[in-house]
């Protein structure tokens, strides 16, 4: 019966050790993403300047795994290095609408991880499309009207 207690404290303990704590990030909002059917808590980065960036509260110089989490993609899987404690994803790997599991490592050690949801870049220029009558005469010709056969 002890040895069963014993057994039972280090399988929780080994358990423990293998979660990692959610990282603090500086920047983005509080999103709520749909996983395989759940939804799970993460953090919403908007695009800036070719890509997103993830600011650590810890300025750390360890590297980050980048898995893509969304459903339906591949799994991909990237090595990023964290400069001037922040995590920068650019256009070219990584897509925008897609959910990333960030996980922050030194050396083997995992420091935290967090889920990261990437906002599709906004619209710079909207314009106003106005129609006016006479349009469509400029166009090459006036759009023939046809009543409605009786049945």
């Amino acid at each position: 019966m002890r040895g069963a207690w014993i057994g039972l404290a280090l399988v929780a303990m080994l358990s423990g050790s293998a979660v990692a704590a959610p990282l603090k990030i500086r920047n983005g909002s509080t999103v709520r993403v749909a996983l395989q059917g759940k939804r799970e808590t993460g953090v919403g980065l908007r695009n800036a300047r070719g890509g997103w960036r993830l600011e650590l509260v810890a300025a750390t110089t360890d590297v980050a795994d980048v898995v893509d989490v969304t459903d339906g993609a591949n799994s991909a899987r990237w090595t990023v290095d964290v400069a001037d404690g922040a995590l920068f994803l650019d256009e070219e790997r990584f897509i925008a609408g897609h959910a990333y599991r960030v996980s922050l490592r030194h050396g083997t050690e995992l420091l935290g991880s967090t889920l990261v949801y990437l906002y599709a870049p906004s619209v710079s220029a909207r314009h106003k499309v106005t129609f006016e009558e006479n349009d469509g005469a400029a166009g090459g010709g006036d759009i023939a009207i046809l009543k409605k056969p009786t049945l």
